[in-house]
């Protein structure tokens, strides 16, 4: 878990529950994209200032394993990080853990494929350069293959 530099806490809400008692799994997906979009703010500054049409992302793949399931509302956490920069995607991985009196549960793992998307031109891009030096050095090591 050291090898994630990002790290919230989840806000579950009662709605995420499903009838036998536990986060239903399409909830996580939810959570994946808050912790992205977290990501970006704690990672790519002015990113209220960019112009998504021009340079935008789009999921392209998702996959979660899912190892236990969240069945109360305190201490879970969703930890994220870059872990490959190609030429026009790039990659995230995501740990949801339960953590509670020094006690650290895996509660799902997951990545996604993320590829930079020019919106007006419906065309993708080349991932954004500034946004490869932002997510290097947050990350602390390379990560273009």
């Amino acid at each position: 878990m050291s090898d994630f530099k990002a790290r919230f806490p989840i806000n579950i809400r009662f709605s995420d529950f499903d009838s036998l008692g536990h986060v239903n799994n399409a909830v996580y997906l939810t959570y994946l994209e808050e912790a992205r979009v977290k990501y970006f703010e704690t990672v790519i500054e002015h990113h209220k200032e960019i112009d998504w049409w021009e340079n935008g992302i789009i999921l392209a793949n998702i996959s979660i394993d899912f190892r236990k399931p969240i069945d109360g509302y305190f201490n879970y956490y969703i930890s994220i990080r870059c872990s490959r920069i190609g030429t026009k995607s790039f990659d995230f991985t995501y740990l949801i853990t339960h953590e509670e009196n020094d006690v650290v549960e895996i509660n799902a793992e997951a990545k996604s494929v993320m590829v930079c998307f020019d919106y007006e031109n419906q065309k993708t891009v080349p991932v954004y350069e500034d946004w490869i030096g932002k997510m290097e050095k947050f990350e602390g090591r390379k990560l273009r293959v």
